[in-house]
């Protein structure tokens, strides 16, 4: 299929419900007109279409430009200030460098040296150099669009940990200090909660989000995730749970299938699995407690791949996974990388409307084989 082909086809997309109300309709039961999806880092597609670039999207004026823009071409709601997997860091005191049109990066952490916690102190949400511009955009956010709802997004301690200490360093604490990395831990778990407790002060108990990329297989050992990950995980999902009564929804970048069995005892109602991983597999594992979500590839398909190849990956995957028993969200693998084409977003939305049609919690739909 081609560009121009896709555009006419699209031109039929006019959902009758917005995607948060398709979400909430097909969890609690309800057919709806096709699977729910909720492909990471639209904002970025969309920055690109618009000729922004992603330091742009800090400007109130493009991103509620590209909020719009997902409004008006595919019914898409819902509004989120997050805490990149750095941003905790940054607040704490490691500097933090801002691409014209890349994702953000630590040029210095603020435990080069040496793991030392009496370089830290668990920061204000409301008077901290990078945490309180956040909270007043995301006041500025809800002011323009006060019918969508907000979210945020939170790193997971170990990934918050590793943007205070370098990665390598860390790794080495882990055998060489551990006592000293579970204090790291349980710190980082204070200051995400500070933030999580400000966001909710500001807009209520919300969804959330906790990427957590270093707490992979490809990172950790079983061991090792054992022992620094999952306990440290836990109690800070636990936590958001018990702050806002509504259970948080988990990213990990990587292999993860060997920790799987965790996560079942974990305060989460979605797992997002990463496109490394097989998506049946994971599905067959947690289906029975967790929603599964994912797991079209990010770089090889929606970044490098043509429009017949998004299609066919998301017909693929809700083979594998739309009949789960507590419900599929057809999802990228990770964040969609910047220069992603909006043709590729296109083909997305358009193979989840043609093969995941009349879709129902539980249920394979009857278009798959179309």
């Amino acid at each position: 299929m081609d560009k121009e082909e896709l555009f006419e086809k699209m031109k039929d997309y006019k959902p009758d419900m917005t995607s948060a109300e398709r979400t909430g309709a097909y969890l609690s039961g309800q057919r709806v007109d096709h699977i729910p999806f909720a492909i990471m880092s639209t904002n970025r597609i969309i920055a690109n279409e618009l000729n922004y670039t992603i330091r742009d999207m800090e400007d109130i004026d493009k991103l509620s430009d590209i909020i719009q823009y997902k409004y008006d071409h595919y019914k898409m709601v819902g509004l989120s200030e997050e805490l990149s997997l750095r941003t905790m860091g940054h607040a704490l005191g490691s500097k933090l460098v801002f691409p014209e049109n890349d994702i953000d990066y630590i040029e210095e952490f603020i435990m080069e040296d040496k793991l030392d916690m009496d370089l830290l102190s668990i920061p204000d949400p409301y008077t901290n150099e990078v945490l309180a511009p956040k909270l007043k955009r995301a006041h500025k956010l809800k002011e323009r669009f006060p019918n969508m709802g907000i979210e945020t997004e939170i790193p997971g301690p170990i990934t918050t940990a590793a943007a205070i200490r370098p990665i390598d360093k860390l790794l080495r604490d882990l055998r060489k200090n551990p006592e000293g990395v579970k204090e790291l831990l349980e710190f980082c778990i204070e200051a995400n909660m500070a933030w999580a407790k400000a966001f909710k002060n500001e807009f209520g108990p919300s969804s959330v989000m906790v990427v957590d990329p270093v707490g992979c297989d490809d990172i950790l050992s079983p061991k090792q995730v054992k022992e620094f990950s999952i306990p440290y995980l836990k109690k800070q999902l636990h936590l958001y749970y018990q702050l806002n009564g509504v259970k948080a929804n988990l990213h990990i970048c990587g292999h993860t299938n060997r920790q799987w069995k965790y996560y079942k005892d974990l305060d989460i109602d979605f797992f997002s699995v990463d496109n490394c991983e097989d998506l049946a597999v994971c599905k067959k594992e947690i289906e029975d407690q967790l929603i599964v979500v994912g797991n079209i590839p990010p770089v090889e398909v929606m970044l490098n791949g043509s429009i017949d190849d998004v299609i066919a990956s998301v017909k693929t995957c809700i083979k594998k996974a739309a009949d789960a028993k507590s419900g599929y969200i057809a999802a990228t693998g990770c964040g969609s990388p910047v220069g992603t084409p909006i043709e590729n977003l296109d083909a997305f939305i358009y193979a989840i409307s043609k093969y995941g049609k009349d879709a129902k919690l539980g249920e394979m739909p009857k278009t798959i084989n179309e």
